[in-house]
Order: C-alpha cells, then sequence, then structure tokens
C-alpha cells in the first residue's frame, strides 16, 4: 500500500548541500486531532496556514527552520469581542545522522537523530506544535472603546508626561489605591 503524502514533508535524499526554500500551504484538516479550527484558528473557511521552510544541509546535521503565520478569531478576555488577529511563530530543529555526546549540543535548540539513509523528514507534528503554542495565554482588546482595560487612547498623552489625571483613573485603579492606603495604615 503506498504512503499517504504528509501535508509539511520535505524529501531530504534529493537536496543537495547549503541552503534551500520550501512554501506550505495547509488547512485545519491536515492537523487531525489538534482540534486547531476550536482553538480559534481560522476567520474564514478559505483561510489558510502558511509554513516557510528553511533547510540548510551540510554532510553531518540537516537545520530546518520552520515559520508559521496563520489568522486567529479569538476572544478577548475582559469584554468578549471578537478579535481576529494574525499568529507567527518559529521553530528551529537539527537532525543529525550520528548520536551525539553527552553536553555536545546547546540546550536551545532541539536535535534529533535519523538513519543516514532517511529519504523524508515529516515535519506536519511540529507544525502543529508550533500553531498551538503560537496562541496568546491572554488575549485582550487594543483599539476597542467598549473595553476599558487596554484602551490605547485612554492613558496616551498621560504616559509621555508620567501623572494620570482624576478623569483618567479607572475603577480596579481606585480600589488598588484604597487597599494600598489601608494596608499602609
Amino acid at each position: 500500500m503506498p504512503k499517504s503524502k504528509s501535508p509539511v514533508e520535505i524529501r531530504i535524499s534529493t537536496l543537495i548541500e547549503g541552503l534551500s526554500e520550501f512554501h506550505f500551504k495547509c488547512q485545519p484538516s491536515n492537523f487531525d486531532g489538534r482540534q486547531l479550527a476550536e482553538s480559534g484558528f481560522f476567520t474564514k473557511s478559505t483561510d489558510s496556514i502558511d509554513v516557510d521552510v528553511f533547510v540548510q544541509k551540510n554532510s553531518d546535521e540537516i537545520a530546518v527552520t520552520l515559520k508559521t503565520s496563520a489568522t486567529a478569531l479569538l476572544t478577548c478576555d475582559r469584554c468578549l469581542a471578537p478579535i481576529a488577529r494574525v499568529l507567527t511563530n518559529a521553530l528551529d530543529i537539527i537532525y543529525t545522522c550520528t548520536p551525539p555526546l553527552d553536553g555536545e549540543h546547546d540546550r536551545e535548540e532541539e536535535y534529533r537523530h535519523i538513519a543516514k539513509h532517511t529519504e523524508y523528514i515529516d515535519l506536519t507534528e511540529d507544525v502543529g506544535d508550533v500553531l498551538m503554542l503560537s496562541l496568546p495565554m491572554k488575549v485582550t482588546c487594543v483599539d476597542n472603546p467598549e473595553c476599558k482595560m487596554y484602551s490605547s487612547t485612554e492613558f496616551e498623552g498621560n504616559r509621555e508626561e508620567g501623572k494620570h489625571t482624576a478623569e483618567a483613573r479607572s475603577a480596579w485603579q481606585e480600589s488598588l489605591a484604597a487597599l494600598k492606603k489601608d494596608i499602609v495604615n
């Protein structure tokens, strides 16, 4: 039975030494089990995930850089307004044909061992991981006048001068100031 082609797969057996670039367009259905659509990705059914892969091959190792970009429809955690954001992220992976010695590799990069005669590298799971890690932990509005938490115009002039007027103080700031006074007294 022939092997089904993965959505993000690099044929390394035909790569020449040096830098190679690849571009993939994927759909959420390509990442079964990730539930990307339920996580907020994609504002329209026509939206896709853009994946740029940069492969640097030499005799001993293959360095892969994944860069993803996708549109996510999120909800403000404060006012529940819908927010569409383009989320980008990157991952560096180094594939080696020889097993590493203890302490040889930098801990900030991900090293993986592959057989010398490996024909393909499937990056689909890695792209799914990068997409899930690009989701923000806290989503807040920036320019929504209905959401007063992070309004860009509320303190804009006062930030530069370093002082806040009584009109610009929000209710939570006043409550915090009252608590501080109670603690000090």
